[in-house]
This record gives C-alpha cells, sequence and structure tokens, in this order.
C-alpha cells in the first residue's frame, strides 16, 4: 500500500506543479485572450471601492464561493496610469486591472521559489524549485533546479537541474554523480515565457468582479493587490485551454487560484490548490510560488559539456 499511495501523491504533486507552472504556447495565447477585457476603471485617479487598503472590504463573498469570471467592458487604464504603473491613492491602493493593462513589458530577471505539496492518507510528497527567470522573453530563460522528497525524508527522489536558454533546454540528474547535460527540447516544444499562466489567471481574476479582489496586502516585503478565487474546470478552460485538458483528465472539478500582483503589474506571488482524486482517495495539493529579486535580464547559456556535444 505504502508503494501505490507514493504513486497517487507522486502523479498529483506532478500535475499541481505543471498545472501551476504552466508556460506552453496555448496558456500564452489565452493570456492576450483573458486579458482583452479587464474590469472598467473609475473615472477618477482613485482607485474603485474594491481597491480598497482594507482587505476586509471586499469580504463580503461567502469563502469558498465560485467568482463568476465574466470579462467585463475593456478599460480606458491609460488615463489612470503612471509611468511606474497604476496610480495609488493615500492609502496606497491600486486598481489590479489598470495595474495589469498598463505592465512594463521589457524584460526583467527574478528569482523564482517554488513549493508543491501533496497529501494523502497520512503521507505527503514536497517538491521544492528555484532559480533565476527571465520574465517578458520570447521564449523561456531560466536556470532551475527541482527536488523531490517524501515524508520527513531529506534524500531527494527526484533532484533535476535545467537551462533554458530561449532556444533549448537542457536537463541534468542530480541524483547522479557526474550525470552528464542532455537536450530536453527547444522553443517549440512547449518553451514559452515563464510568466504567460500567471498573467492569463491574473486578468481573469482581475476582469471577475468584487468577489475576486481582496484587496491591498503585503507580500515579500511589497505592496500587493491579492486576486483570488474558486475557478471551475469550465472556468479555467476560457483561461489556461492546455491546463483545463490536464485538470479534467485527473478528474479536477475545482481549483483555488490566488495571486498578488505590484502596482506595475508584475506577479509578486501565486498560490494554487485543488484536491484530485486516485483509486478511491483523494489527494490535497497546494502549490505556492513566490518572486523576489527582481533585476534586469539575465543570459543563460547552455551548459558547456551539452554545447560541446552538440
Amino acid at each position: 500500500m505504502t508503494i501505490r499511495r507514493t504513486s497517487l501523491i507522486t502523479a498529483a504533486t506532478v500535475l499541481a506543479l505543471s498545472a501551476v507552472a504552466a508556460c506552453d504556447d496555448g496558456d500564452a495565447q489565452s493570456a492576450s485572450t483573458a486579458g482583452s477585457a479587464p474590469a472598467a476603471a473609475s473615472p477618477s485617479a482613485t482607485p474603485s471601492a474594491s481597491a480598497s487598503a482594507t482587505p476586509s472590504a471586499s469580504a463580503s463573498s461567502t469563502p469558498g464561493a465560485t467568482a463568476t469570471v465574466t470579462p467585463t467592458a475593456t478599460a480606458t487604464a491609460t488615463a489612470f496610469a503612471s509611468a511606474n504603473g497604476a496610480l495609488v491613492d493615500a492609502s496606497g491602493a491600486f486598481d489590479p486591472a489598470v495595474a495589469l493593462a498598463n505592465a512594463d513589458r521589457t524584460p526583467y530577471a527574478a528569482t523564482e521559489t517554488m513549493r508543491t505539496t501533496a497529501a494523502a492518507d497520512g503521507q505527503e510528497s514536497v517538491i521544492t524549485q528555484s532559480g533565476r527567470v527571465n520574465f517578458n522573453t520570447p521564449t523561456r530563460e531560466c536556470r532551475i533546479e527541482t527536488k523531490m522528497t517524501l515524508g520527513d525524508s531529506d534524500e531527494p527522489m527526484l533532484w533535476m537541474e535545467s537551462v533554458s536558454t530561449g532556444t533549448a533546454t537542457f536537463m541534468r540528474d542530480r541524483t547522479k554523480p557526474g550525470s552528464a547535460w542532455s537536450s530536453a527540447g527547444t522553443a517549440g516544444d512547449d518553451n514559452a515565457p515563464a510568466e504567460a499562466g500567471a498573467i492569463a489567471y491574473a486578468k481573469a481574476l482581475a476582469a471577475a468582479g468584487p468577489a475576486a479582489r481582496k484587496g491591498m496586502e503585503q507580500k515579500n516585503g511589497v505592496a500587493a493587490y491579492h486576486l483570488g478565487a474558486r475557478l471551475t474546470a469550465d472556468q479555467i478552460k476560457a483561461i489556461a485551454p492546455k491546463e483545463h485538458k490536464k485538470l479534467v483528465d485527473k478528474g479536477v472539478t475545482a481549483v483555488e487560484h490566488d495571486i498578488w500582483i505590484d502596482r506595475a503589474g508584475r506577479i509578486l506571488a501565486q498560490q494554487q490548490s485543488m484536491k484530485v482524486p486516485r483509486g478511491g482517495t483523494s489527494v490535497a495539493s497546494v502549490v505556492t510560488v513566490a518572486y523576489s529579486d527582481f533585476g534586469p535580464r539575465e543570459t543563460f547559456p547552455a551548459p558547456a559539456s551539452a554545447a560541446a556535444a552538440s
């Protein structure tokens, strides 16, 4: 039974990891579709009431209620944005739809830290992923290390390192000393920008109405707007078609998704939780991602050994 449960948890963890980190061409395309109709902005420079600095201002919705992700009329956001993003009121609050619509598309780099947990029948697996990632680039550019452990063990059952140069991806198995780098695809193979999926969700949540607008919070030491809602599989289909297929194939009917953005429209953090039915049981999975240490775009060259072998 231990082997079976481990397999179930592993499958659920990998599903959750691939869902929140979805960076494929389908999700990139849906980002422009979902973001084409952000919530209407107020005609004054002061953000709308739903952007109040008091988080409880949007707490009138019932916890766990499913938000209606129905885009409203497109906002004329430029009039309410500053050179550094959305304008803020006296309390420091801003309109998230304006911030996203006026986000600076200049490429930049950040440290991405991800933690995925999956638990069932008293057993838990943990995947941690960290590294530097470029954003606002045509294709994925990063250097990432991923580890997976089970239960209380610190011994990784999976430990991978990957490099995406923008035109190709290389990987190596760190659990095997001296493991060589190998090619894992090109720019045309699931190698879209890292932020595509998160931006699609953020824009859809910003357009979903007051229930999804949770208000201003501090996130990673930065003033952030919290967007969040319970999204059904059908709603996810309109936001991220390829992720929707993965979830439906695994029997997932709904996902709790939360995103925090700054006034410049950058994603500061996101969290996704779901229950995956497997073999008569249910695996609870939670993925949290944080972005920090923002800086200029970085170069991620192919590993020397991989380049020499190609």
